[in-house]
């Protein structure tokens, strides 16, 4: 049974066009399909820097303090707009940044839920009050917007997973005093990292005598023996 006809067919000269028309259409797949690797080989490469580099910021001195300074105004009951602005600004652009890279598709969304989903809903949650007093004060309803998106699409897959997080104020005060804790642990483990332990040597010094050197040893080394200097030796 004779499945492919091959009589009649050429493949060098007149009639073997279709031969190097189907050559040329499977080099240029071949060519697609690595250009394609390559180019998801470097998104995957950025995307992965990029989660390292959100993970330094997240994780520096810096971060640190400025959680533990608007921990610290929650606890001493500040007002919504006298929330420490530097602070509230360096933690809520952080979310903010991350809420724009993953809508834009930069970061992988499920990695996002997986590391980031507890802690995004919680700062919300906490400088909520902060965010609506400024939005009203600035007339200005976009502040934080990519940062809110983020939050609503983490609750979102939160409903999808079955998960839920107890972010009431009641919950939030009662983890106030131990997440103030862990701030301060931070910092204290950062300022560690920059203290330069000096070791002084336990006096007093012990300290080795010089043997004296002789006659024969000071000729050598180019220094006037006691009979060329008119001393006598003892």
């Amino acid at each position: 049974m004779q499945l492919i006809n091959t009589q009649g067919m050429a493949f060098i000269g007149p009639g073997s066009e279709w031969f190097w028309t189907a050559i040329s259409g499977l080099v240029l797949a071949s060519t697609f399909f690595a250009i394609y690797r390559q180019l998801r080989l470097q998104r995957d490469s950025a995307a992965i820097e990029q989660v390292a580099e959100m993970e330094r910021v997240w994780t520096s001195e810096r971060m640190s303090r400025s959680e533990l300074a608007v921990l610290l105004a929650i606890e001493s009951g500040v007002a919504p707009l006298d929330f420490p602005d530097k602070a509230s600004a360096h933690v809520g652009d952080f979310y903010e940044r991350m809420g724009y890279l993953t809508r834009t598709g930069h970061l992988n969304r499920q990695f996002v839920y997986d590391q980031w989903t507890a802690l995004a809903q919680t700062w919300w949650a906490r400088l909520l009050p902060s965010t609506l007093a400024t939005r009203e004060r600035d007339e200005e309803p976009t502040i934080w917007s990519e940062f809110e998106w983020l939050t609503r699409t983490m609750a979102e897959m939160d409903r999808k997973a079955g998960a839920s997080w107890s972010l009431s104020p009641e919950a939030l005060a009662r983890a106030l005093p131990s997440t103030i804790q862990q701030m301060r642990e931070a910092v204290e483990i950062d300022e560690a990292l920059r203290t330069v332990t000096v070791r002084l040597a336990p006096l007093p010094i012990p300290v080795t005598p010089a043997r004296p050197r002789s006659a024969v040893t000071r000729a050598r080394a180019g220094h006037p023996t006691p009979a060329a200097s008119g001393v006598a030796e003892p």
